[in-house]
């Protein structure tokens, strides 16, 4: 909400923010060592981020990678792990795992809405 943005650049901006209910005594809340990441579905939510907010972060863009890419990735931790305690037989299904787990994954992508607002 705007209210929460508005709370997180005030610290990020000043290092502190104002406790509203401790106006009349001490209302200066320090916070210190500490970090602030944040991340954005490309697909659901607001698409605009406060340039006032926005200042304070480094922005990366990442695009999902190829199906390629992913079986490569996929390959490499799945085969060192089933390598280190499973039988060969067992191994050699790696690639299979991977497949069907892909496939599964695209044909729920496909199934399922990516809104709500998605009829």
């Amino acid at each position: 909400t705007q209210s929460a943005i508005a709370l997180l650049r005030q610290y990020m901006e000043y290092a502190h923010v104002y406790d509203m209910a401790k106006l009349s005594t001490n209302p200066l809340v320090t916070i210190s060592n500490t970090q602030v990441i944040s991340a954005m579905n490309p697909t659901a939510g607001s698409f605009e981020v406060n340039p006032r907010l926005q200042r304070w972060f480094v922005t990366f863009a990442v695009d999902m990678p190829s199906r390629a890419s992913l079986n490569i990735i996929y390959d490499t931790f799945l085969t060192g792990h089933l390598r280190g305690s499973f039988a060969p037989e067992i191994v050699s299904l790696g690639p299979n795992i991977i497949k069907a787990a892909m496939n599964l994954h695209a044909g729920v992508a496909q199934t399922f809405r990516k809104t709500a607002k998605n009829a």
